[in-house]
């Protein structure tokens, strides 16, 4: 994602996405990400090398309290179709072994799981990434701040990425209610600390004219967070993954 993340190479011909968040106490993360790592992401690549899936991966939250999610899977697809169909899901005809042996499900405190559209994706070739900043946001006018995302900073990264390896906009489709964002977008980069630094505001940023971000999302972005890859299928080099 990465999104992975929504990472760069992430979203190469996708059109949605999804995100499953999840909390996972401390007692429990070595075990999750060994069964994660080991089992359900040969599951996924089977996927992706079956053309059901684009990408798949595992990111880890930087920072953060016990009582929020601290791990993501992105799950990367090309068709609405492929996003909703469970089945493929199938250790048993994939791998030969019963999904109850290998689930994870027991180990989380916290689930849940949204779905998304990609917007707007932009990757830098010559780089790859590990880390990316996660951007939600509920603006006025979910229209305008996608037209205004593909018209006027989209254009103005692919002349200067400013940093990054890759950025992107998506925009929710489903759990949308008023306490919850309705559009994100993510900025990847080569690590964690690149990230820091772009957060910190050392990086020089690309200019638009004409932006009318502030009347569109006048409080802003709602969450900002940096997550890092713990396991990517086909080199996320890091994005969504902006899912």
């Amino acid at each position: 994602i990465t999104i992975l993340f929504l990472t760069a190479g992430l979203f190469l011909n996708a059109q949605y996405y999804s995100i499953s968040f999840v909390n996972v106490p401390q007692e429990n993360v070595a075990e999750f990400e060994r069964l994660e790592t080991t089992y359900w992401s040969k599951v996924a690549k089977h996927n992706i090398e079956n053309g059901k899936q684009i990408n798949w991966g595992l990111v880890n939250r930087v920072g953060g309290g016990t009582d929020t999610w601290n791990y993501a899977f992105i799950n990367v697809y090309e068709t609405a179709e492929q996003m909703t169909d469970g089945s493929v899901w199938d250790p048993k005809s994939i791998l030969g072994i019963d999904p109850q042996d290998i689930s994870t499900n027991h180990l989380y405190a916290g689930a849940g799981l949204t779905h998304w559209s990609v917007k707007s994706a932009i990757n830098d070739p010559r780089n790859n990434g590990t880390a990316s900043v996660w951007n939600f946001g509920r603006p006025a006018n979910v229209a305008a701040f996608i037209d205004e995302n593909q018209k006027l900073w989209g254009p103005a990264f692919e002349k200067n990425m400013g940093g990054r390896v890759s950025w992107g906009v998506g925009q929710k489709l489903n759990n949308i209610e008023d306490q919850y964002s309705t559009v994100m977008t993510w900025d990847s980069f080569k690590s964690v600390a690149d990230a820091i630094k772009f957060m910190n505001g050392e990086f020089d940023q690309p200019q638009v004219r004409n932006s009318k971000m502030t009347e569109i999302m006048p409080d802003g972005f709602t969450a900002r967070v940096i997550v890092t890859e713990i396991d990517p299928i086909c080199a996320l080099q890091a994005a969504m993954e902006g899912y």
